[in-house]
């Protein structure tokens, strides 16, 4: 027989495993639920116990599925599913079911262990994604391959017969043209393609700066617009960021290219304009510092701002719309993260994210 004191380190016991465990009797209700079980399912202390089990099902799976869990356990000893499953606030998880029989004085009970796996499910279809894109990757890069040489040989007689005197030259100028579109096109996705992965290493910030100044110095003067760089005071320049400086100038180049872009004519032409770039602490960790690429230009519409990263999306006549979708690759394979903020006619910031430690804060501090 089980003593006072026995009963609650049992009852103790229980409370810290932290899985959440439920104990179903044989009239199908909740018997008992530990501490996790109860923060979980979002209830209150007591508002899981005299429930019915099924009621932790979705509704369609109330009928068959949470029978079934129950009916087989009693029949095989243990089972094991996965299930969507609803919480007290109305909120739902997809969780790990696992079961086994239990004898108690109170007769026989079903002992059920609920892991929940939402986050594992979503790194799932996450990587079920990246392998249908490196799929994609391959069969655009033979599409690419195939298609490159009939277009380079149309490009080719056209350039050819655009300098004959011959009617309606204006028909071969357009194919031309077109041509030369499509070379474009078929350089900028096979560039995309083979982009190398970045390998970051840990360098100093204030070398990063050297390295993009002369960068900006020269797309400011391209464009006629000045420019500034510059890192946020109290910030120290021996300060280590994991970046790879190579590729990073890409997507520096890219946001560069779109602030620039983003001023009306005028300021190009009277030199109103300036494109700054400012180092400073990020405003989301796990990232430590942020580059940010601001312009007072034309600004984003609300309507086109979800969309800017898309792959060949474009506003401007001639463009591919490809340069912020290699700054989001790049910054999302060397750990980084990018935003791009707005306000329609005040202008934009294209902030890019950099770690100083792949590592947690518990593996590098004491907390």
């Amino acid at each position: 027989m089980i003593s006072g004191a026995d009963s609650r380190l049992i009852s103790m016991i229980f409370d810290s495993i932290n899985s959440a465990i439920i104990l179903v009797n044989e009239g199908g209700l909740i018997s008992s639920a530990n501490r996790r079980a109860i923060e979980m399912f979002s209830a209150d202390d007591r508002d899981l116990v005299g429930l019915p089990f099924k009621a932790l099902f979705m509704p369609e799976d109330r009928d068959i599925l949470a029978e079934n869990v129950i009916n087989i356990t009693r029949r095989d000893g243990e089972f094991e599913t996965e299930a969507m499953l609803l919480k007290r606030d109305s909120g739902f998880f997809m969780g790990l079911v696992s079961t086994s029989m239990l004898e108690t004085g109170e007769g026989k009970a079903v002992v059920v262990i609920v892991h929940d796996i939402t986050k594992l499910k979503g790194l799932e279809r996450l990587l079920s994604k990246s392998e249908r894109m490196i799929f994609l990757g391959h069969m655009l890069d033979d599409i690419s391959h195939q298609i490159r040489n009939p277009i380079l040989t149309i490009g080719g007689f056209a350039r050819r017969l655009a300098k004959i005197d011959m009617p309606k030259r204006d028909y071969v100028q357009v194919i031309l043209e077109e041509c030369m579109r499509l070379e474009l096109l078929l350089s900028t996705l096979t560039e995309f393609i083979r982009l190398a992965k970045p390998d970051p290493r840990p360098i100093p910030v204030g070398s990063v700066i050297d390295e993009l100044a002369s960068i900006v110095k020269e797309a400011a003067l391209e464009n006629g617009l000045k420019h500034n760089v510059s890192m946020q005071e109290g910030l120290n320049g021996t300060e280590e960021i994991l970046v790879d400086v190579a590729a990073f100038k890409k997507a520096v180049i890219a946001g560069l290219l779109n602030a620039c872009e983003s001023y009306y004519e005028k300021c190009r032409s009277d030199g109103s304009g300036v494109v700054d770039l400012e180092v400073r602490p990020s405003d989301q960790p796990p990232w430590t510092l942020m580059f940010v690429i601001s312009d007072q230009g034309d600004g984003i519409r609300p309507s086109i701002m979800p969309h800017v990263f898309d792959p060949f999306f474009t506003t401007k006549t001639g463009h591919i719309g490809m340069g912020l979708t290699f700054a989001k690759r790049i910054q999302e394979e060397q750990g980084g993260h990018i935003e791009i903020r707005s306000e329609f006619g005040k202008g934009s910031s294209l902030y890019l994210y950099l770690l100083s430690e792949r590592r947690r804060a518990v593996r590098t501090q004491l907390l």
